[in-house]
């Protein structure tokens, strides 16, 4: 479109045109490139949602969803077996959201690449990359990996993983895809600009992965090459279990269009999606669409009446994911971003709406929908901080954790200091993915953990 058309179409947007002569060519070019991809039909959307706001929980009627207890689906031999013939008929992927920066870490660059394994400071990408080349070997069939990342990201973790030869998984099996993005708005809903003169815009959301699919057909690629499953997971979480065959078998068996592990929330204000009955449905919420009293109420046993917290890990049909009625419904969210102001042609900080969509809101529109009880020590220590709360520190203690507690089943010893491992331990998957396979792997060779140790 000519320059002068998207003047005349724009005009309305004032302060985006301030200066105009006065700015680089390279920032006019770039803004007049931003609003010829963009969709007045979407700047619509985003200002009637706005303009509604978020409903009110009180305006939403919500109840209590019950869970599948962990020992009822993990002890199920049918489930089990399902899961098993899935694997091994090849019908499962893999679904990564990895759009984030590390910056909250300390870390110049995307998060799937920082280093975080107690020993070896394996990143997280390669932590999954060899979770899902076990499974291959185990398997002996084919298991792709899809990652979306983001604009921002994509270049780099694209690097990074062509540096390290995919990690020994076939190229063709992984593929990475970025997720769309969205404009901010300023309160009132007007159109922001970045420091580098385009518009303001920000990730579309892990709800946006169902949409990035369609557009880089991937789902259909995924249904042809027989995909009919995909195990859904965050990047920030290196104790997801990949492959999970009774996780797969009893959402096969249920019917299920989208499955999704939760646990027992540690204290009543965790930040964790919260499980419920939304208008009778199955469905998440947001924690914060609970109010304080909601988050505290008790049930007529004493515990918490919504006592579940979502972990990002889902199942979802790939039918299902490819044929969902979209867009999703969109969030928002209210940040001070940095921002280009035309009129002094200085960059200022500013309070903006992003928009966003949760992939929990397709809970409520699939069939049957399943919530399993996980166990935290086992499936949950999430990488944001680089301090405090889910940090650097809390999440190499969970891989401690995990791997001490797998020894000592397999009757090793690990010593202990206030409970704690008193070593650093780390398994690789490549070594043993799971209890059972390091008990086939290490025999009676080891009795006693004696020093840091890693089994690679």
């Amino acid at each position: 479109m000519r320059t002068a058309e998207l003047l005349e179409r724009w005009g309305a947007e004032v302060e985006l045109f301030e200066h105009w002569a006065d700015r680089p060519p390279e920032a006019r070019r770039r803004l007049l490139a931003d609003l010829d991809s963009l969709d007045p039909g979407l700047l619509a959307r985003l200002r009637e949602t706005l303009s509604a706001g978020r409903p009110a929980p009180a305006a939403r009627r919500i109840a209590p969803l019950p869970a599948v207890a962990l020992e009822q689906w993990r002890g199920s031999r049918e489930a089990g077996q399902a899961g098993e013939e899935l694997l091994a008929a090849g019908r499962t992927a893999f679904l990564t959201v990895a759009g984030g920066q590390g910056t909250r870490l300390g870390w110049e660059g995307p998060k799937g690449c920082f280093p975080i394994s107690p020993i070896r400071k394996a990143p997280l990408f390669q932590i999954f990359a060899e979770k899902i080349l076990a499974a291959r070997r185990r398997y002996g069939v084919p298991m792709r990996w899809c990652i979306m990342t983001s604009p921002l990201n994509h270049g780099p973790t694209l690097e990074f993983f062509r540096e390290r030869d995919f990690f020994g998984l076939p190229e063709e099996e992984v593929t990475l895809f970025r997720q769309g993005l969205l404009p901010s708005l300023t309160p009132e809903g007007r159109l922001l600009m970045s420091p580098d003169g385009g518009l303001a815009r920000n990730p579309t959301g892990h709800g946006g992965i169902l949409q990035a699919l369609r557009d880089e057909g991937l789902a259909g690629r995924l249904l042809e090459a027989g995909a009919e499953e995909l195990f859904y997971f965050q990047v920030d979480n290196p104790l997801v279990r990949l492959p999970d065959p009774h996780f797969a078998g009893w959402h096969r068996l249920a019917g299920s269009q989208l499955s999704s592990k939760v646990l027992a929330k540690s204290h009543p204000e965790e930040r964790l999606g919260v499980p419920v009955l939304l208008e009778g449905r199955p469905g998440i919420i947001e924690y914060s669409d609970l109010n304080p009293e909601g988050m505290r109420a008790r049930a007529a046993d004493g515990g918490l009446l919504f006592p579940y917290g979502s972990i990002a890990i889902h199942l979802l049909n790939t039918s299902f994911a490819a044929s969902l009625a979209l867009p999703l419904p969109l969030h928002l969210a209210r940040k001070r971003v940095r921002c280009l102001v035309p009129r002094t042609g200085g960059v200022e900080e500013r309070e903006a709406v992003k928009f966003e969509s949760f992939i929990f809101d397709a809970v409520p529109l699939a069939a049957s929908p399943q919530f399993l009880q996980t166990s935290r020590e086992e499936e949950f220590a999430p990488l944001k901080n680089a301090a405090g709360p889910d940090s650097i520190a809390t999440c190499t203690a969970g891989m401690i954790e995990q791997h001490s507690r797998w020894l000592e089943a397999c009757g090793v010893q690990v010593p202990r200091e206030g409970g704690r491992p008193r070593y650093r331990v780390e398994i690789s998957p490549l070594f043993a993915a799971d209890p059972q396979t390091l008990q086939e792997r290490l025999g009676n060779t080891v009795n006693k953990i004696d020093e840091d140790t890693l089994f690679a």
